[in-house]
């Protein structure tokens, strides 16, 4: 039964990872996530047997059936990689009890969260009102409930997201306003909204500390190949987005 639920688990992943394609390529363009997926070259709609994840890429060797252009690798890579770390946050946290799949459901879309803002930021320096605002509710309610499951009659869980919200969100707030957008942007300090809350103190910090690490290490080697500049802007929200999902599982380990 375990093996099987492991299955469904990553078949899970693989489904909302093709969901993630159409949210990363449709919202920086301003489009809606309803209506027909279509090839972004030749605008064939793309029909059933194109639409299977992972499967109809390998089926069509990475092209398009209708111009033959290539179908980049991202979106079989985005579907994998959501169900890897769907599996492995289900196989962390081996859930039982109700609150335990609570806690599987906030790494889940956690998860989902980090990929979709890493890949935006990535590619078109974005982060997307439309993501992080609806996202902070959602952990919001996910940390109100865990707190009910758990009878916190003090609403640690709650306390504890708020003062990450805001331990993320004023370092981050006051980079910004005092070197005039020219040092950080306000995307990522919105960012810190959602990841402070469903990270909570302290592994916030640990969130922090892992980005400004990773993002100085990426920075430094981009200098010293001659691929970025002292001037040249760096998409922060990805490393945001990688020391977040790292907090949330090892992050007391790295405080």
């Amino acid at each position: 039964m375990s093996f099987i639920n492991a299955i469904i688990v990553f078949i899970f992943g693989i489904a909302i990872g093709s969901f993630l394609n159409v949210v990363i390529f449709r919202l920086p363009h301003e489009q809606t996530l309803t209506g027909r997926s279509k090839c972004p070259d030749c605008g064939k709609v793309l029909g059933f047997w194109e639409l299977w994840p992972i499967v109809s890429f390998i089926l069509l060797k990475g092209k398009c059936a209708g111009c033959g252009k290539k179908i980049s690798w991202r979106y079989p890579a985005v579907e994998a990689i959501t169900a890897l770390l769907f599996f492995f946050a289900w196989w962390q946290a081996n859930p039982q009890a109700p609150a335990e799949w609570v806690l599987v459901l906030q790494m889940w879309i956690l998860a989902a969260f980090c990929i979709v803002v890493f890949i935006i930021d990535f590619e078109h320096y974005l982060i997307l009102d439309s993501i992080v605002f609806p996202l902070a509710g959602v952990f919001v309610l996910i940390n109100f409930s865990l707190d009910l499951l758990y009878h916190h009659s003090s609403f640690d869980i709650s306390l504890s997201g708020f003062l990450g919200a805001l331990t993320g969100v004023l370092p981050f707030y006051l980079i910004w306003k005092l070197s005039q957008g020219k040092l950080m942007g306000l995307g990522d300090v919105k960012l810190m909204l959602p990841l402070g809350l469903v990270l909570g103190w302290p592994k916030i910090l640990a969130a922090l500390f892992l980005a400004v690490f990773l993002g100085s290490i990426i920075g430094i080697a981009l200098l010293v190949a001659d691929k970025k500049t002292l001037k040249s802007l760096l998409p922060f929200g990805c490393f945001l987005a990688l020391g977040a999902f790292v907090a949330q599982v090892y992050g007391q380990n790295v405080i």
